[in-house]
């Protein structure tokens, strides 16, 4: 039987190709899906959720690339951004914006302020959405706080026995950013390497889509499907 080299050709390498192009434009343009495998998120992202980054948050990138074409918007305080790691980056991380340029941020026992207000901070005395942590962490252990920043209104976790250096005031520079995990007390950020420089950023949080937890029947989290980021 002869191979028909031309039909293959047109009706699956090149369907394929096509097909492949269009997912990598809407990856480096639209929206990137990203799997969390780290808890410095949590609660508002947990170890083994899948979410989708909006890609046109702040820049339009050149497709195919993560270059920006033109800028769209800046980073607001509170968003939930993914930007290229200053120390590393081909690595990229997802942490909270809490101040933007010219703000002065501190931090006395664990509290943020913010050009010399503390941020509004709620005790949550109802733990539920930490139940699924054990047996990583001890709830007990934990206590859950509501954080405003700017238009935002999100959940932070902090650990109660374990002691946090603080932070005395600084100016963030222009074009430069500070930025947190919500897991206060677990959280590798602008604490400890600096500022997030704004050509570093590549889009903002949009929603969970997938949630695993290998912990606890039946495995998945399923009403944190489609949870959108605050």
């Amino acid at each position: 039987m002869k191979i028909n080299f031309r039909y293959i050709f047109k009706e699956w390498i090149l369907t394929l190709g096509i097909a492949a192009l269009v997912a990598f434009f809407f990856r480096s343009v639209i929206a990137s899906p990203r799997h969390i495998p780290t808890g410095s998120m949590i609660p508002t992202i947990k170890v083994g959720e899948f979410i989708f980054v909006k890609m046109f948050s702040y820049d339009w990138h050149v497709p195919y690339t993560r270059k920006s074409m033109s800028k769209r918007a800046e980073p607001q305080r509170g968003d939930v951004a993914v930007f290229e790691y200053p120390i590393e980056p081909d690595k990229d991380y997802i942490k909270r914006v809490i101040a933007v340029p010219g703000d002065t941020v501190e931090i006395r026992n664990k509290r943020v302020i913010l050009n010399g207000r503390p941020l509004p901070l709620e005790r949550i005395e109802d733990k539920a959405i930490l139940a699924d942590l054990t047996p990583d962490y001890d709830v007990d252990k934990l206590a859950l706080f509501k954080e405003t920043n700017g238009d935002h209104t999100y959940f932070v976790l902090h650990m109660i026995d374990k002691w946090a250096p603080d932070l005395e005031p600084i100016v963030v520079p222009p074009g430069q950013y500070f930025v947190m995990g919500d897991n206060r007390d677990n959280s590798h950020d602008s604490r400890a390497w600096g500022f997030v420089d704004r050509e570093n950023f590549l889009g903002a949080g949009s929603f969970i889509w997938f949630s695993f937890d290998k912990n606890h029947f039946p495995y998945l989290r399923f009403s944190r499907f489609f949870r959108p980021l605050i």
